[in-house]
């Protein structure tokens, strides 16, 4: 009777260890299945981060920074030292190109300011152009690079206090503006510029000189160009 007994306390004390064994497990599962980890959402907040740039001009390259002297073109090469003697029909070095360092694609819109006079020109063997008589003359040329992807946003120059402004869009080699994808490199507006075989004696040594320019806008919640560009102008003004 006395073994009886204690074969009972065993038992139940057996089947006590279990089951608190068996809540202690399903506590730990409990606890395991309702953990959780708290994480902040990362974002990046874009900007428009373009470079005009010009290699064989003054020597930067697209990331703004300059060639060292070991790698550099020449001195003797590069177009700003070309034009520090410019002469009638001379032509030097000029190269604009555009690189978007921005995380987020843009529109993209380049301008380049021609200085405009009235002057008499000549052709290159001598003969005179329009009977000799002075006649409004732009003072650089240039040949619009077919490979830089960007297209006149119209066929006639803007006439702005003694230059003549033609405006470029960035189409991709298409006919319709669209926006310039992130991290994408634009070659050369174009390559070199020429100046006006002026007769002697009629261009006076300020006479200023080309210039290049751009704006850029996100293209990210505009509906198109056109209502990016009228946000740009709003915000500008």
């Amino acid at each position: 009777m006395e073994k009886s007994k204690t074969t009972f306390k065993n038992r139940a004390k057996l089947l006590a260890a279990l089951c608190i064994l068996a809540l202690l497990s399903l506590g730990g599962t409990m606890a395991y299945m309702t953990d959780h980890e708290s994480a902040e959402n990362e974002f990046t907040v874009g900007k428009v981060d373009f470079n005009l740039y010009e290699r064989n001009w003054d020597g930067e390259r697209p990331d703004g920074t300059y060639a060292t002297a070991s790698n550099a073109t020449p001195s003797n090469a590069l177009g700003m030292e070309q034009a520090k003697d410019m002469y009638a029909g001379k032509e030097i070095t000029k190269d604009p190109a555009i690189k978007n360092n921005s995380k987020n694609d843009a529109y993209l819109r380049m301008t380049v300011k021609i200085p405009v006079a009235t002057v008499s020109t000549a052709q290159r063997d001598g003969t005179l152009n329009n009977g000799g008589q002075p006649q409004e003359t732009e003072l650089f040329t240039y040949d619009l690079n077919p490979d830089s992807g960007m297209k006149p946003v119209s066929s006639q120059p803007v006439k702005e206090n003694g230059f003549h402004v033609y405006e470029y869009m960035y189409t991709g080699g298409g006919d319709r503006e669209i926006p310039v994808p992130a991290g994408h490199d634009i070659p050369p507006l174009f390559y070199t510029v020429t100046f006006a075989n002026v007769v002697d004696g009629e261009i006076s040594e300020d006479t200023k000189f080309l210039y290049v320019d751009f704006k850029a806008i996100q293209s990210g919640g505009f509906a198109g160009p056109h209502e990016a560009w009228q946000a740009y102008d709003n915000q500008s003004h």
